[in-house]
């Protein structure tokens, strides 16, 4: 739910000087203070009761308004920023935490295309690219979209992968002098913490049904049958995406595969053919307006629709980064930072869902950074050290203990003191038990240096 300051907002509008048209103020008036809880509204020529009010504010309302435009318009071209990483829903209409959603760009660009004051569309595009859900679907949107009014793409400063996708369904591609255009190929990551656990004295057991179910799970090395699967599907995506390439700009499929996911800037990528020509991006406007043949166009701007537009885009921004601080900052995220930042990132989770999720990941305990630093530091690690490396990573171990198990092996001896710990899975521990498992450390220590 949007939540709007009310109170900062009747602070500004009360025994304040304003500016305000008469008849806009009546119903400005009146719809604050219906908002506010006020029950009489006394103007000039006429006192209005609540009932009065909730006429004024739906009658305005109702009469013909333009929705809020989310976009520019110059010299009748509309600007549409597509920016940061691209996701598949972002749920809101303007780039939020660095993001632009696919179905906000789809969205504005209906708008645009629907409003009799645009002529032509410019999206002004710096993108790394981003998720491949929706991003196929959003392209052949815009190639549909252009054979209305002419959509042309502006690389400002990159547009590459999912973006150039974006780009190639445009009419017309400009770049910039130092533009990057390109890379149509396609990546995945996976994750493997099994090592991790192992160490963290941690073990995951997946219990499912369907033999692919937990394909590409984190707590184990990547199967080769699984590897291979991902593969197919890495290759299948990339060549839907130089398939729909070729097919926007006219470009061979051969050739755009031949460039091996490769980046072009400038005056290179006009010359591959991902761009049509080269502009210094404070002319782009005017380059593409002079092509249309469009006649400059001076309007006022309207106060109502760009209230409402900010007002919706604060609101919007506010609650999504909520949202994200709340996934962060929760304290299931301890332990977990890197996959509480993913989702709040990467997906529309609310933090209770995303509390969840991080419930059944086992956290990582991280080393007492303080105690690491004793142990390596210390005189007895001197020409022990990766014997000091190891028993530093121990769980419970204190620089004491460290120190005296140290002492107990000749200066360097301790590479042969640490393979021998692995392969015998010896454990030194301090605290309360150090006592107990010194003699065991000495007794390891001797055979080191018997072993010459």
């Amino acid at each position: 739910m949007q939540q709007r300051n009310l109170a900062h907002i009747a602070s500004q509008a009360f025994n304040e000087p304003l500016l305000l048209e008469p008849a806009y103020a009546r119903v400005f008036f009146s719809a604050l203070g219906k908002e506010i809880g006020i029950s009489r509204l006394n103007l000039p020529d006429e006192q209005l009761t609540t009932s009065d009010m909730d006429v004024i504010t739906a009658n305005f309302m109702t009469e013909g308004k333009r929705k809020p435009r989310f976009y520019q318009v110059k010299n009748g071209i509309a600007v549409l920023p597509v920016t940061g990483t691209l996701v598949h829903k972002l749920g809101a209409m303007r780039p939020l935490s660095g993001m632009t959603g696919y179905d906000g760009i789809t969205a504005r660009l209906e708008q645009a295309i629907s409003d009799p004051e645009v002529k032509g569309v410019l999206l002004d595009i710096d993108s790394p690219g981003g998720q491949v859900a929706g991003a196929f679907d959003c392209a052949d949107v815009i190639a549909r979209l252009r054979d209305e009014k002419p959509i042309w793409a502006l690389s400002n400063d990159m547009a590459c992968s999912a973006a150039m996708l974006i780009a190639a369904a445009c009419s017309y591609r400009l770049n910039t002098q130092t533009g990057r255009m390109g890379s149509i190929g396609v990546l995945m990551a996976h994750s493997n913490y099994s090592g991790a656990l192992e160490q963290a004295g941690l073990e995951v057991t997946l219990i499912y049904a369907g033999s692919h179910k937990v394909d590409g799970n984190p707590y184990e090395k990547l199967p080769e049958d699984v590897r291979a699967d991902f593969q197919a599907k890495i290759d299948a995506a990339r060549d839907m995406f130089a398939q729909k390439v070729s097919e926007y700009t006219g470009m061979s499929f051969q050739s755009i595969l031949e460039t091996e996911a490769a980046v072009y800037d400038g005056e290179n990528a006009v010359s591959i053919g991902f761009a049509n020509r080269i502009v210094n991006s404070a002319d782009a406007i005017d380059v593409m307006s002079s092509e249309l043949k469009l006649k400059p166009i001076t309007r006022g701007i309207s106060m109502i629709d760009e209230a409402a537009a900010q007002a919706t885009l604060q609101a919007a921004t506010m609650q999504e980064r909520q949202r994200i601080s709340g996934i962060i900052a929760h304290p299931e995220a301890v332990g977990r930072e890197d996959l509480a930042g993913s989702l709040a990132l990467h997906s529309d989770m609310s933090a209770e869902q995303a509390a969840e999720v991080l419930k059944s990941v086992p956290a990582m305990v991280a080393p007492n950074t303080d105690v690491v630093a004793s142990i390596t530091g210390c005189d007895a690690a001197k020409g022990r050290e990766a014997l000091a490396g190891v028993l530093s990573k121990e769980p419970g171990m204190t620089l004491a203990s460290a120190e005296r198990i140290m002492s107990g092996v000749p200066q360097g001896s301790s590479d042969a003191f640490v393979q021998f710990m692995e392969k015998e899975g010896a454990q030194a521990a301090g605290g309360d038990n150090a006592g107990n498992q010194g003699d065991e450390i000495d007794q390891l220590a001797s055979i080191i240096k018997q072993q010459g």
